[in-house]
């Protein structure tokens, strides 16, 4: 098998060609030496960090992304001067084929020989060694790119020291020194791990027995061929730490190209003006963790964790940490929040000591492995289990549900049309003698349970219908049962045993073995699930990892990126070909503590955006003229292809499953599109639910309100309302220019989508034209009246008057166009005038069916989910909820659901549409919340109905929506004065519903 690199993928081609533009722009003059590099000026080119900045799209993202100037703190102030380039690339879209590409161009372009690779551990060093050597990357660069050069690899290692005299000088620094530029076809490149640079002597000591030219020292012979350093990994080789300190003080590089995932953060200024901004600098290309998700350039991730059988809430679980044989044993309570807290039990006491639900079990006897319970029970250490249901192992139930996604993966990946896939599932635990045993013979009770529970899957995968050529692969895997797992622990690099060290040579070094599903000698390989102890991260990887599960926490202050990064490159099929036209996902397995593990990874992946941030499924007005700009398209003819092709909604909305026709076809959306599509990161958790269950307890408590709240009210006005409109409409049509025909000009360019129509408004000296239906006279104002509320006769007089002043109109101006902004300045008149106007009065009419009642007044079942709130998660809302999950559309309003007040009877969300008052602004409204509170005497006779808004102040609420609110104060007011009291209120972020009740019972007492 040979892995295939591949030669124009856009995000690999673009930091390349970025670094080699302001680098051949920046050079001063040719080598003076024959060892040396040429030579950049004090100040890479300006102009043409400009040029690729703009290229890359990143000039409108400096402030957002905190690109720091030059120099902050005192210790970077300190460091000799170096120019610098930063390059972030997310895990997985080929940093390392990047950074060696890099090399290559600017060898070619410039004549550059000499390159320094400084990484941060041994892991990444063996990666980026073996992919600088393997023979096809050599042929990739050679034929495929056609660079004619390859790289001579000096790979910086430890030296043994001699007894006594002169030390050996490394021959990785001779080889790289002497290295000629004369020499057309030879790239040298200096590999290290930084340690060898802040531990020891290696590069800084004189006692060597030859010299490198005229230098005795090997730092300053590195540092004379004024080499270009590239960083991997610079989270871990901070500007302010001694790695990155010891590697530009003693190389002197002329520029230091940093290439991550991840960048460290940098505290500046002083006091109050103290802050932290992420160490960028010259950033000339930012490949972010959300576009490479929402392109599909990585796997997206689907998160998952382990709940109780029943669908039970796992709340907490219990481990035994130790034990002393005969005498005590050590176990740890954890619960969801993480709190913990250490027991020691002796033989014959009991577990309740732990947990209530354990009561009654105790322990029998300490073996030297673990405990016996009274239950029957054996518990090992190391082992988890459910206090809740003691006998389920929490590790058993996690394997399980690890091998059941496995699987349905493996499954899919290899009856795919074309190659198959090899799948492969990676487990992180964190006793290494669970799965190694004791005496290291690889017979631990972790290792023999998964092959037990693995055995039984595999079994059941066997009586599926499958394609003949699976099935083999699945009786193959039963037949070899124990060779289907290996595992690498770094306590491993110590071990003789041979069975040992095989595994280790394999999941270290062995990534094409791993990837096919054959032996060198021709047998099915059936090795894909690997183990280790969190040793597995940077510097190693594998693209057809599907499957990781956490049997073990990487602690709260790990990077949720870095943790599935081992899993997110996209896989390779049998012949080493990169599949990168399906959207494939990661399976990502936690325990319930982690349960929020989706969350914090969009919440990790959007705040590395800055604070320019919007849904990915959501266009403005902007966005739409931006790219009808580019296209040299009619902008509202644009928006209709939108439309019709199926991409967008009339509210601008991204239909989720078009997501990706939208962006191929029109590229230009790529870039203006920000935040991870939440479709590419799931969790299997918290899918929403269609339909919400009602508490019927709760329901017959509000029964009464309910009642009251879906009578219907007419709405109406004093008389000289008619005379008002008439005397105002003539006067509106002028000045607001209600007619026009198909192009619109004024101050600003701003597209807005209102009544299912687009209008221009106030464009920059630039026509936007409309896209128009014109009507008959008579049409015009039937339509016109619909939209208006306003009759026929009056709409007609006030034309008539309009024209009468001196307005001009012709048969053209009666067009949608003019239909619309007539109705829009009709709407902005009544909220200004008609407000505190408004009367209602109840209609002769009996609401039959609710959203939340039959037609014969029984209360239904549930409810759509989507009439209470788009977004859902998982849990139980008080008891005195009116629904059983948490359905909302704010915070404003989860936090509502989750505040349990004494007073309230019940409560609960209002579905929408189903209190419709009406309102001016010729459209129903219907408020948020309802409640029944008990007033101070005991009785439940106050009413609320609660309006949420989530803005931190009342000025930010629009004018359309305070003129809704308005006529529903005027609603209730109506509804208590016919003898029914409701309490109306509005709420914002700053106002607790606690606060609203505590204040309406004081009142009423």
């Amino acid at each position: 098998m040979e892995l295939k690199l591949e030669n124009n993928l856009r995000h690999q081609l673009l930091p390349v060609e970025g670094v080699a533009a302001v680098v051949e722009a920046s050079i001063q003059e040719a080598p003076k030496a024959s060892h040396q590099n040429p030579l950049l000026k004090n100040q890479l080119s300006g102009e043409a960090l400009q040029v690729v900045r703009q290229r890359a799209n990143l000039l409108d993202k400096a402030t957002k992304l905190h690109v720091t100037p030059y120099m902050l703190t005192d210790k970077i102030k300190a460091l000799p001067y170096h120019r610098l380039l930063d390059i972030k690339m997310e895990t997985g879209t080929g940093k390392t084929y990047v950074y060696t590409r890099t090399m290559f161009e600017l060898h070619k372009r410039c004549g550059f020989n000499k390159f320094i690779i400084a990484v941060p551990t041994l892991p990444i060093k063996a990666g980026t060694a073996s992919f600088l050597t393997e023979p096809e990357v050599k042929r990739h660069f050679q034929n495929v790119c056609d660079y004619n050069a390859e790289i001579e690899l000096c790979l910086l290692e430890p030296q043994k020291q001699s007894k006594k005299g002169r030390q050996n000088m490394p021959s990785a620094v001779g080889r790289f020194f002497f290295g000629n530029h004369h020499v057309k076809n030879k790239i040298y490149v200096l590999l290290l791990n930084t340690q060898l640079l802040t531990n020891g002597k290696l590069l800084t000591r004189d006692d060597y027995d030859q010299m490198l030219g005229e230098f005795h020292l090997p730092v300053d012979a590195i540092a004379n061929t004024k080499p270009v350093l590239i960083i991997d990994e610079p989270h871990r080789v901070e500007r302010s730490g001694k790695s990155y300190a010891a590697l530009i003080e003693n190389f002197h590089p002329q520029l230091v190209l940093r290439y991550g995932a991840t960048f460290p953060d940098l505290s500046v200024g002083k006091g109050k003006n103290k802050h932290t901004v992420k160490d960028y600098q010259e950033l000339i290309y930012d490949l972010n963790a959300a576009d490479s998700f929402n392109q599909g350039l990585i796997k997206g991730v689907a998160k998952e964790h382990l709940e109780l059988p029943g669908g039970k809430k796992a709340e907490k679980k219990v481990k035994l940490l130790s034990v002393v044989k005969g005498d005590n044993a050590h176990l740890r309570l954890t619960s969801a929040d993480h709190a913990s807290k250490t027991f020691t039990l002796h033989v014959g006491e009991n577990l309740g000591m732990l947990d209530n639900d354990l009561d009654g079990v105790t322990v029998e006897a300490i073996s030297k492995n673990g405990i016996s319970l009274s239950n029957g029970q054996v518990k090992l250490t190391g082992e988890e289990f459910f206090p809740d249901q003691y006998g389920v192992s929490y590790q058993e139930g996690m394997i399980e549900l690890a091998l059941m996604r496995h699987f349905e993966t493996e499954r899919e990946n290899f009856c795919r049309e074309g190659l198959p896939i090899k799948t492969l599932a990676l487990f992180f635990i964190d006793n290494i003698e669970s799965f190694r045993g004791p005496e290291g013979k690889n017979d631990g009770w972790l290792r023999k349970k998964f092959v037990d529970i693995l055995t039984a899957r595999v079994k059941k995968e066997l009586a599926r219908q499958n394609t003949s050529e699976y099935a083999a692969y699945l009786q193959a895997t039963l037949d070899n049962i124990d060779a289907s797992c290996a595992g690498y622990f770094s306590k491993d690099n110590n071990d003789s045993d041979e069975n040992i060290a095989k595994e280790v040579k394999t999941i270290l070094h062995g990534k094409k073995q791993l990837l096919s599903f054959t032996t060198e000698e021709g047998k099915p390989n059936v090795l894909r699930f690997l183990f280790s102890k969190w040793t597995l991260k940077e510097g190693w990887d594998n693209p057809n990892v599907f499957t990781i599960c956490k049997l073990r926490s990487s602690g709260s202050e790990i990077s949720k990126l870095q943790e599935v990064g081992r899993g997110l490159r996209l896989p390779v099929d049998s012949a080493g070909n990169r599949i990168s036209d399906s959207a494939f996902m990661l399976n990502y397995i936690v325990d319930f503590t982690e349960k929020d593990f989706a969350n914090k990874l969009v919440a990790e992946i959007n705040g590395d955006l800055g604070t320019d941030q919007r849904s990915p499924l959501t266009i403005t007005e902007s966005d739409i003229i931006l790219v009808a700009e580019k296209r040299q398209m009619d902008v509202n003819k644009f928006f209709i292809e939108l439309m019709t092709e199926g991409y967008v909604d009339f509210a601008r909305n991204i239909v989720p499953e078009k997501l990706d026709d939208l962006q191929n076809k029109y590229p230009e959306f790529k870039d203006i599109i920000r935040g991870v599509d939440t479709k590419r990161i799931r969790d299997r958790n918290q899918t929403p639910k269609d339909k919400v269950h009602i508490r019927k307890a709760r329901f017959e408590e509000l029964r009464d309100l309910w009642a009251q709240l879906n009578r219907k009210y007419i709405l109406y006005f004093d008389k000289e309302i008619d005379l008002k409109i008439e005397a105002a409409l003539p006067a509106l049509i002028q000045d607001k220019h209600v007619f026009a025909l198909q192009t619109v000009e004024s101050s600003r360019k701003i597209l807005e989508f209102e009544n299912n129509m687009a209008v221009a408004k106030e464009a920059s000296h630039a026509e936007l034209t409309l896209v128009n239906h014109h009507y008959a006279y008579n049409e015009f104002l039937k339509r016109a009246a619909r939209n208006t509320n306003i009759p026929v006769h009056l709409l007609h007089h006030a034309i008539c008057e309009a024209v009468k002043n001196g307005y001009s109109l012709t048969d053209e101006m009666f067009n949608e166009g003019s239909l619309t902004r007539l109705a829009v300045a009709v709407d902005d008149w009544k909220c200004e005038q008609l407000v505190g106007l408004v009367r209602y009065k109840q209609a002769n009419y009996k609401v039959k069916e609710t959203k939340l009642t039959n037609a014969d007044g029984t209360v239904k079942d549930e409810v759509v989910q989507a009439y209470i709130g788009n977004k859902f998660i998982a849990g139980n809302p008080p008891q005195s909820y009116l629904y059983d999950a948490y359905a909302y559309d704010s915070g404003l309003e989860l936090q509502n659901i989750q505040t349990e007040i004494e007073e309230v009877v019940v409560y609960g969300k209002i579905p929408s549409h189903s209190i419709c008052i009406p309102t001016v602004a010729s459209s129903n409204y219907s408020p948020d919340f309802m409640y029944v509170v008990k007033k101070t005497d005991g009785t439940k006779e106050l009413h609320v109905v609660i309006e949420t808004k989530a803005y931190d102040k009342e000025s930010n609420i629009a004018p359309d929506e305070g003129t809704k609110i308005s006529c529903a104060e005027e609603f209730f007011k109506e509804m208590t004065a016919n003898g029914y009291t409701v309490h109306f209120r509005k709420q914002i972020n700053s106002t607790g519903v606690k606060t609203i009740i505590n204040e309406l019972v004081m009142q009423d007492s």
